[in-house]
C-alpha cells in the first residue's frame, strides 16, 4: 500500500494560555509560563514518535496555538508550518477538503476546545474530553472510512515520557 494513502493525524490543544489578553481579544490570549513549559513537554514526546515522512503542522491563527505548534516545530522541524482559519472556526469539512488536497504523511492539528473533541467523535467514533496539551492519535483505516483511534495522551502522561 502507497504510503501516502495512510494519513496518521494527531491532535493536540493548545498549551494552558492566559484568561485575557492585554488588548482584550481572544485571539491574542498567549501561553502562560505554565503553558509555555506545557508546550515544550509535548514537543520533546512528540519527538519520540516516528513522525518525520511528510509531517505538517497546522494550527489556529489564535496566538496561543502558534505558540504551541512553535514548540512543536522546534523540536520536529516540520518543512510545513501553517496557519488554518478552520481550526479556529470550527470548520472540519473545510480543514478536511484541505488535507485531502495536499495528502500529507503525518498531519498535527494544533486547536481548540470543543472542536478537537467534537472531530475525534465524528471521525472514530470516540468523545474524549481533550485537556490543554493532551494530543489524540488518529489514523486512517485501510478502507478510507473513518479513522482508528490510536490513543490519547494527557499532560502529565507527555511530562513523564519526556523525561525517560
Amino acid at each position: 500500500m502507497d504510503r501516502r494513502c495512510v494519513l496518521d493525524l494527531v491532535l493536540v490543544r493548545h498549551a494552558e494560555a492566559e484568561d485575557h489578553s492585554s488588548d482584550g481579544t481572544d485571539t491574542s490570549r498567549r501561553l502562560t509560563a505554565r503553558g509555555q513549559e506545557q508546550a515544550a513537554t509535548v514537543a520533546r514526546a512528540l519527538g519520540a514518535f516516528a513522525l518525520q515522512e511528510g509531517l505538517e503542522i497546522w494550527f489556529s491563527p489564535k496566538l496561543r496555538t502558534q505558540q504551541t505548534a512553535e514548540a512543536l516545530q522546534c523540536e520536529l522541524h516540520a518543512p510545513i508550518f501553517q496557519p488554518q482559519p478552520a481550526l479556529a472556526t470550527g470548520d472540519f469539512s473545510r480543514l478536511a477538503f484541505a488535507w485531502q488536497e495536499r495528502i500529507p504523511g503525518h498531519l498535527i492539528l494544533v486547536g481548540h476546545q470543543p472542536f478537537l473533541g467534537d472531530w475525534c467523535a465524528d471521525l472514530c467514533g470516540l468523545h474524549l474530553p481533550m485537556s490543554k496539551a493532551s494530543v489524540t492519535f488518529l489514523r486512517t483505516k485501510d478502507d478510507g472510512s473513518r479513522f482508528q483511534f490510536l490513543g490519547h495522551l494527557r499532560v502529565e502522561l507527555l511530562q513523564f515520557l519526556a523525561r525517560a
